[in-house]
């Protein structure tokens, strides 16, 4: 519990940097970039019941919303969750967002015909029994989409470390944003050695784990690197691939 605290309140801190970086996504061509990729993984046209985990300002909220379905969207920071809300409102959508906490956990009490996350499985404690419960609050037939990357495979491997921080110095000489919040990420770091994500082989562990839990037709892409990454933003991920998993229940 106290790790989870913690973990909730570096999200909260970073809340401000987020939104910075989603009012860019969401005033330049991600936008639409991300727009195409949703309806190729959700493919059905009608308005669906969607719950987005993890939703920080609100992103993948409100182009969906956009597109018409109906949006239920968790997070577990109350900085973040505010920050969505705002950003709804500009954007003149709704939105269900849902503020979770250890003590307030989200009930589940409904089914849906989609559940999506993007970059937010790298955060999981508990990722098997997550995994288990968006498998339960899924409809039959219903899909989940998880977009993610190993986002800390340089701190489970030095090597690659070493590759992502001289990856970086080249985006950095492309206009790669930087921010001056040296304690912040390196408390992000921190908290990430004691994540179990950080230290599974995926997007292949994730595959064998909703295989057991009884997910079919599992598809992995990763083919994001030049649809949704600015010139600079590939340079920095050259060696971190974006994928995506889709699994039908």
């Amino acid at each position: 519990m106290e790790q989870i605290k913690r973990h909730q309140n570096y999200w909260n801190s970073s809340a401000e940097i987020y939104d910075d970086i989603i009012q860019k996504e969401l005033s330049g061509f991600k936008r639409d970039a991300w727009t195409q990729i949703l309806k190729e993984h959700i493919q059905k046209k009608k308005p669906l019941k969607i719950l987005e985990i993890g939703t920080g300002p609100g992103f993948f909220a409100i182009i969906l919303a956009k597109m018409g379905h109906e949006v239920t969207a968790l997070d577990f920071s109350e900085k973040m969750i505010a920050a969505a809300q705002k950003n709804a409102t500009n954007n003149e959508v709704s939105v269900n967002f849902i503020h979770v906490s250890p003590e307030f956990p989200f009930s589940g009490s409904e089914t849906y015909d989609v559940i999506v996350s993007r970059n937010v499985t790298w955060t999981l404690h508990y990722p098997e029994k997550t995994y288990t419960d968006w498998y339960n609050w899924l409809r039959k037939d219903g899909r989940l989409l998880i977009f993610d990357a190993n986002w800390n495979i340089g701190i489970a491997k030095k090597t690659h470390g070493e590759i992502y921080q001289s990856d970086i110095e080249k985006a950095k000489k492309l206009g790669f944003p930087t921010y001056d919040k040296k304690e912040l990420f390196d408390e992000g770091d921190i908290i990430s050695k004691n994540l179990p994500m950080t230290f599974a082989m995926r997007p292949e562990w994730d595959k064998a784990v909703l295989f057991q839990l009884g997910f079919i037709d599992i598809q992995i892409r990763q083919d994001f690197h030049e649809l949704v990454y600015t010139e600079a933003e590939q340079a920095a991920y050259d060696s971190i691939p974006f994928f995506s998993i889709l699994a039908i229940k």
